[in-house]
């Protein structure tokens, strides 16, 4: 099966070059990288000179990444789609390794592990543990959802799916993934990892996790979660209590992670009081 690598781009500047490094050796035969960018056309241009391996596509303004991500898999060859990000630098056999863990006739999705790539900022490691904890590569069982940074999805159940959610972000990817892991279609691969390269600025993990708040109530309005009931009142003002216990229950047994949890801490509290005014905005939000 031919394989499209697709990685949406928007002023990725930073963290871009170190992803693209670890991931040129892996790239072999039948297999494509395609980079849509909405960075703006000088970006693009130079992307293009800089990478000839990979295939840019200029975009004239930005797109978020589930626009973006369903962009490139319209113009990828691929009957396999990959999809990773910008800031998520992959390990070294990354790609074989996920390709493996889509190997049974049911499981059509496969997600990676993904990793802290920010271990010694305090803000980085609590940007990473209120974002990813989900997908350590030590945790128990099988997410029921996988994360967008770290994907592979065979293409006629993508475009049966009808691809990423193109109105709401971040989430896009709990939607498109979770009715697959519900029904067992979603493997977990541990060693395909990649090391998200996370937010270290105090401010933007703020506002980023009030962006996150606001998306999971309309994530939750969209698809079945588990605990969605926790993104509406009288629940939602134990949601923070509960977080934390689903965070620490997450990296139980994960000593180096606990650690981190610890140190932290005062920065994840601030984080999921940010991610629960979001939740309550979202829910404050006149329906139509």
């Amino acid at each position: 099966m031919s394989l499209s690598v697709i990685i949406p781009v928007y002023r990725a500047h930073s963290t871009l070059p170190a992803v693209l490094a670890a991931l040129r050796p892996q790239i072999a035969g039948a297999t494509e990288v395609v980079a849509v960018d909405s960075s703006g056309a000088e970006h693009a241009a130079a992307l293009e000179r800089d990478h000839p391996w990979v295939r840019v596509v200029a975009l004239p303004e930005r797109a978020l990444p589930g626009e973006a991500r369903n962009i490139g898999a319209k113009l990828a060859r691929g009957s396999q789609l990959v999809f990773l990000d910008g800031d998520a630098v992959p390990g070294p056999r990354w790609l074989e390794r996920l390709r493996a863990g889509i190997g049974n006739g049911r499981t059509i999705a496969a997600a990676g592990a993904v990793n802290n790539g920010t271990p010694g900022d305090a803000v980085g490691t609590s940007s990473y543990l209120l974002e990813f904890s989900e997908f350590t590569p030590g945790r128990r069982g099988t997410p029921l959802h996988g994360a967008s940074c770290n994907l592979l999805v065979d293409r006629s159940a993508f475009e049966a799916a009808g691809g990423f959610c193109e109105d709401v972000w971040p989430g896009e990817d709990t939607i498109l993934t979770i009715p697959w892991g519900q029904t067992q279609r979603l493997a977990f691969v541990s060693d395909a990892a990649v090391w998200h390269l996370n937010r270290t600025d105090f401010r933007e993990l703020i506002r980023h996790q009030y962006r996150l708040g606001r998306s999971f109530a309309a994530v939750c309005d969209r698809v079945d979660l588990p605990y969605g009931r926790f993104s509406r009142w009288p629940f939602l003002a134990a949601t923070p209590a509960l977080r934390l216990a689903a965070l620490a229950l997450r990296i139980s047994g994960q000593r180096a992670l606990a650690r981190d949890c610890a140190r932290v801490s005062p920065i994840l509290t601030l984080g999921m009081t940010a991610w629960t005014a979001g939740v309550a905005a979202e829910r404050r939000k006149p329906r139509c």
